[in-house]
C-alpha cells in the first residue's frame, strides 16, 4: 500500500500541489506572525543593552509610580546622588533626566510621534556613560543647541548647522542641530525619535524635582549585584537594577504588549486556517469521489478497509508535510510584509534580521500536518466503504450524496446555538473569547446549511447569467447545481473571509455614523484645536490658550483635558475643564442634578456610567491623583451617555485647589467660540497660521473637520484589518481553483462530447468561468449575509451601553460584490484554459 500511495502521488503532482495551497498560506500566516514577533523581541532586547551599555547599577524611581501619559517613574530626588557616591565601590555616578519632545521639519510638519515615542535626554555628564554615542558633529553645550538621533536627522531633510523647531512645552523653539547620535549599532531607539539637550538646560526643562535615573558605574573589581545591595541598603525611596536586571526589565514590559500584538495576527493567522481546513475536507471529499474506481479496485485485489484508511490518511500526511514546508517558508518572507503592511498604517517597529526559531517550525508543522490530517479523516472512512464491485462500473465519478434530513438538523442546531451563544456572549460580556468561539459555531451551522439554499440562490443569481450568456450560461448554472454540497463547500470558504470583512466594514460604518452624530448633536463651538500627531505627554502650556483668545474674532476658548485619578480606590479617567463655561461649547443633556455644582468642586458622571456604579446626585466620592491623597467629591450632576465626552467630567481649577496634583492632567482639546460677527474662514485662516507659526503640532478643526478625522481613524484600522483578512479570501480563491480544476477532471468525458457536438474552446472556457463567478458570488452572498448578522447581534449588545446604531455601508458591500465577481473571474483561468483544450478522442475514451 505505500508504494500505491506513492505511485498515486506521482501520477497527480498538480492534484497534490493545489491541495497543499489549501494549507500553505494559514501556515505562513503563523509562521510570519511568530518571526515577526520573535524578530521584535530580538530587536527590543538589542535595545535595551546598547542603552544601558557601560552602565552597572540603574537607580530610578519605584514602578509602580510611572506617569500616566509619558510613561516615566517619579523622579530620582538629587540629594540621592551624593548618597549614592558615597557607597563604597561606586567610581561615578551619572544624572540623567528624560522627557518628551515633538521635532519639527522645515515646512512644519512634525518628525516622529504617532506610534514610538519622541522622546529627549540630557547630554551624558560623564565620559564613562558611552550611550548614546556621537555619529557626527557633537553634543551640544548650550540651550540653543540640540542634537538628534540619526533616523530623525534623515527624517529632517536637514545638515549639521541647521534650525529646526522643537517643542518642549508651550509655544515651538528654535535649536540648532550640532550633532547626530546612536545607540551602539542602532540608528534609532525603534523607531522612536531623540532630541539630546545640552545637560544643565535639560535639568532646568524636565528634572526640577529630581532626575529621571542615576547611572552608576563601579569600581573595578565590583559586582554589579553586590554593589546594587549596597545601594538599596541606604535608600527605600527608590528601585535599584543592576544592568542587566533593568534591560530585562524593560524587555518584560514591551514582551508583554507584544504578547497582544502577537495575539491579535494569530487571530487572522487562525481564520486562514479556518478557511483552508474546509478547503481540504471539501477537496478530499472531492478525491475519494473521483477515486472510487481505484478504491475499488484496491479492495478487489486483496486490500482491506484499514489498509485503504490508512493509505489515504498517509497521502493527507505527505500533503500535509509538503504544505507546512511551503508555509513556513512563505512565513519567512511573510514576516517582511507583515512588518511593511503595519509600517504603512502608521505602526513604526524596530527593524532587524528575521529570528527563525525551532518553535516556530516546529508549530508550523505540527498544525498544517495535523489539520490536514484531521480534515481528511472523515473523507477516508468514507473510501472505505467502497465495495469491490464497484471496480465493475464503466461510470465517472459518482456525485456526493444529497443533503439528508439528519445534516439539515444538526446543521440547524449548530447555527442557532452558534447565534445563541454569540448574543448571550456578547450581552453577558464574556470576553473575546466567548465570542469568537460563538462566532465559529455559528460559521459552521451556516456550512452545514448552505447547500438547503444553493440551487435557488444559484438559479436566482445566475439569472442574468443565462439571459446574457445563452447556452454557456445556461450550462454554467447547471453545473454549480448540480452538486449543492460540493458548490456550497467551496462557496463557504469564500464566506468567511467575506463575512468578517462585511462585518467590520458594517460596524465601522455604525461607529462612523454614531460619532458624527453624536459630534453633530453635542458639538455646540466653532472650532477645536486637537494634538493630532502629538504626543499628549506634551503640555503646550497656558500660554496656548492665551494666544487663542488674542486671535480676532475669537469670543470664547475652552481648554480640556485629560486625566488620570482613583475615584473610590479604583483607577478612572476623566475630562477636566473650566466648568463655568463648558456648556458653551458642549451641549450635555442633563439628567439629574445640575452644572452649577461643578464649578464648587463637585463632578459629574455620565449616566451609564453612574448605573454601573449604583451613583447618584449628592453621593460623595473620593477622588485623587494616581497614588495621591484623596479629597472628597460630591457626585453633582447625571448626564447623558450620549454627550461627546463620557466618563468623569470635572472643574480642573477646583480639583487642583482641593489639592489634586497638576501632573495628572494632559491638555487634549481646546474649544473655540467665535464672536457673533466673526467671519469663520477668515479667523479659522488667522487660526491655522497662528499654530503655524508658534504650535505647529497642533491642528485646528471644525465641526466636519472633526467628524472626517474621527472617520479617517477608523478607515484606517479597517484598510489594515482588511488586509490582514484579505489573506483567508486569497485561501478561498485557491479552493475555487482547486474545486473547478478537479470539477474538470470529473467532467473530461462530457467536456469532450461537447466538443464534438460543436462547442468551441471560447465557449468552454466562458462556461467554466461563468461557474466560477457564479460559486463566487455565492460564497459573497452567504458571506454579506452573515456578516450583516454578525454586525446587528454586535451593535445590538453595544448599544446597550453606548449610543450606536446599524449602518450598512451600501457601495462597499457592493464592491465587495463586484470583487466576489472578478476573483472568480481569476481563479477560474487555469481551470477553464484546461478544459477548453481536453482532446476529443481521449476525452470520448476518458471513464
Amino acid at each position: 500500500m505505500g508504494r500505491a500511495v506513492l505511485a498515486s502521488l506521482r501520477a497527480h503532482k498538480l492534484r497534490l500541489l493545489a491541495t497543499s495551497l489549501a494549507i500553505v498560506v494559514g501556515v505562513a500566516f503563523v509562521s510570519g506572525t511568530l518571526i515577526l514577533s520573535d524578530t521584535l523581541r530580538l530587536a527590543f532586547d538589542n535595545l535595551f543593552s546598547e542603552t544601558t551599555a557601560g552602565i552597572d547599577v540603574v537607580v530610578t524611581g519605584p514602578e509602580d509610580s510611572a506617569d500616566p501619559f509619558s510613561g516615566q517613574r517619579d523622579p530620582v530626588p538629587a540629594e540621592l546622588v551624593e548618597v549614592v557616591e558615597a557607597v563604597e565601590g561606586v567610581h561615578t555616578v551619572a544624572p540623567e533626566v528624560q522627557g518628551l519632545a515633538q521635532l519639527i521639519s522645515g515646512d512644519g510638519e512634525p518628525v516622529g510621534g504617532g506610534g514610538p515615542p519622541t522622546l529627549a535626554m540630557g547630554a551624558p555628564v560623564s565620559e564613562a556613560i558611552t550611550t548614546p554615542d556621537v555619529r557626527s558633529g557633537r553634543f551640544p553645550d548650550s540651550a540653543d543647541e540640540i542634537a538628534v538621533d540619526v533616523g530623525a536627522f534623515e527624517a529632517l531633510g536637514v545638515e549639521l548647522g541647521d534650525t529646526v523647531g522643537v517643542v518642549l512645552s508651550g509655544p515651538v523653539q528654535d535649536k540648532t542641530v550640532v550633532g547626530t547620535v546612536g545607540f551602539g549599532d542602532l540608528d534609532n531607539l525603534a523607531g522612536a525619535t531623540m532630541v539630546v539637550l545640552e545637560a544643565e538646560y535639560a535639568v532646568q526643562t524636565f528634572g526640577q524635582d529630581g532626575f529621571t535615573q542615576l547611572s552608576v558605574i563601579a569600581d573595578d573589581g565590583v559586582d554589579a549585584a553586590d554593589l546594587r545591595d549596597r545601594i538599596a541598603a541606604v535608600t527605600d525611596e527608590v528601585e535599584v537594577l543592576t544592568q542587566l536586571e533593568a534591560a530585562d526589565q524593560a524587555a518584560a514590559q514591551v514582551s508583554e504588549g507584544l504578547g497582544f500584538f502577537t495575539t491579535a495576527l494569530l487571530v487572522f493567522a487562525g481564520v486562514s486556517l479556518f478557511v483552508g481546513a474546509f478547503l481540504i475536507a471539501n477537496t478530499f471529499t472531492i478525491i475519494m469521489a473521483q477515486r472510487t474506481r481505484e478504491m475499488a479496485l484496491l479492495r478487489a485485489v486483496g486490500a482491506s478497509r484499514a489498509q485503504i484508511l490508512r493509505s489515504v490518511l498517509a497521502e493527507a500526511l505527505v500533503i500535509g508535510l509538503i504544505g507546512s514546508v511551503l508555509g513556513f517558508a512563505a512565513g519567512i518572507g511573510l514576516a517582511q510584509g507583515l512588518y511593511a503592511l503595519l509600517d504603512a498604517f502608521g505602526i513604526a517597529l524596530p527593524s532587524g534580521d528575521p529570528v527563525v526559531a525551532g518553535r516556530t517550525f516546529a508549530v508550523a508543522m505540527g498544525l498544517g500536518t495535523v489539520l490536514t490530517v484531521v480534515m481528511a479523516v472523515v473523507p477516508a472512512i468514507r473510501s472505505t466503504r467502497v465495495p469491490p464491485v464497484a471496480a465493475l462500473q464503466a461510470v465517472a465519478a459518482p456525485s456526493l450524496k444529497q443533503t439528508g434530513p439528519g445534516r439539515v438538523v444538526s446543521g440547524g442546531v449548530v447555527f442557532v446555538g452558534g447565534v445563541a451563544g454569540l448574543a448571550v456572549s456578547l450581552l453577558q460580556s464574556l470576553g473575546l473569547a466567548a465570542v469568537g468561539a460563538a462566532a465559529v459555531v455559528t460559521l459552521i451551522g451556516a456550512a452545514f446549511l448552505a447547500p438547503l439554499v444553493t440551487r435557488p440562490l444559484v438559479r436566482l443569481i445566475g439569472g442574468p447569467v443565462r439571459a446574457s450568456r445563452g447556452v454557456q450560461g445556461e450550462l454554467a448554472s447547471q453545473n454549480a447545481m448540480r452538486n449543492p454540497q460540493r458548490t456550497a463547500s467551496t462557496a463557504s470558504a469564500l464566506m468567511i473571509g467575506l463575512a468578517l470583512v462585511s462585518f467590520v466594514a458594517i460596524l465601522a460604518a455604525s461607529f462612523s455614523a454614531s460619532i458624527e452624530q453624536t459630534i453633530e448633536d453635542s458639538f455646540g463651538g466653532d472650532f477645536i484645536v486637537s494634538q493630532t500627531g502629538f504626543e499628549l505627554g506634551i503640555d503646550p502650556g497656558p500660554s496656548l490658550a492665551e494666544d487663542l483668545a488674542a486671535v480676532d474674532g475669537v469670543a470664547l476658548v475652552v481648554p480640556e483635558s485629560f486625566a488620570f485619578l482613583e475615584v473610590e480606590g479604583e483607577e478612572a479617567t476623566a475630562f477636566a475643564t473650566d466648568a463655568g463655561l463648558y456648556e458653551q461649547v458642549i451641549a450635555t443633556e442633563i439628567i439629574d442634578g445640575g452644572a452649577d455644582g461643578l464649578v464648587g468642586g463637585g463632578a459629574a458622571i455620565d449616566e451609564e456610567s453612574a448605573a454601573e456604579q449604583g451613583l447618584a446626585v449628592g453621593d460623595v466620592v473620593q477622588m485623587s491623583a494616581l497614588g495621591g491623597d484623596p479629597v472628597d467629591v460630591e457626585v453633582v450632576t447625571i448626564y447623558s451617555a450620549e454627550a461627546l465626552d463620557d466618563g468623569w467630567l470635572v472643574d480642573q481649577a477646583a480639583l487642583l485647589a482641593a489639592g489634586i496634583s497638576a501632573d495628572s492632567f494632559r491638555l487634549s482639546s481646546t474649544y473655540i467660540e467665535l464672536a457673533d460677527d466673526a467671519d469663520a474662514a477668515a479667523v479659522s485662516d488667522r487660526l491655522d497660521d497662528l499654530l503655524a507659526a508658534e504650535y505647529p503640532a497642533l491642528s485646528v478643526l471644525d465641526q466636519t473637520g472633526l467628524m472626517e478625522q474621527i472617520t479617517d481613524q477608523i478607515n484606517q484600522l479597517l484598510g489594515l484589518i482588511t488586509a490582514l483578512l484579505a489573506l483567508s479570501v486569497l485561501v478561498a480563491l485557491f479552493g475555487i481553483v482547486n474545486t473547478l480544476g478537479l470539477s474538470v477532471l470529473e467532467r473530461t468525458r462530457e467536456l469532450g462530447l461537447l466538443r464534438a457536438v460543436g462547442a468551441t474552446r471560447p465557449q468552454i472556457r466562458s462556461m467554466v468561468r461563468w461557474e466560477s463567478v457564479l460559486v463566487a458570488l455565492l460564497g459573497a452572498v452567504f458571506g454579506l449575509t452573515i456578516g450583516i448578522l454578525f454586525a446587528w447581534l454586535v451593535v445590538t449588545a453595544l448599544a446597550e451601553q453606548q449610543p450606536l446604531t446599524l449602518s450598512i455601508p451600501p457601495l462597499q458591500l457592493l464592491v465587495g460584490l463586484v470583487a466576489a465577481a472578478v476573483a472568480g473571474v481569476v481563479a477560474a483561468i487555469l481551470p477553464a484554459r484546461r478544459a477548453a483544450r481536453t482532446d476529443i478522442l481521449r476525452a470520448l475514451e476518458a471513464q
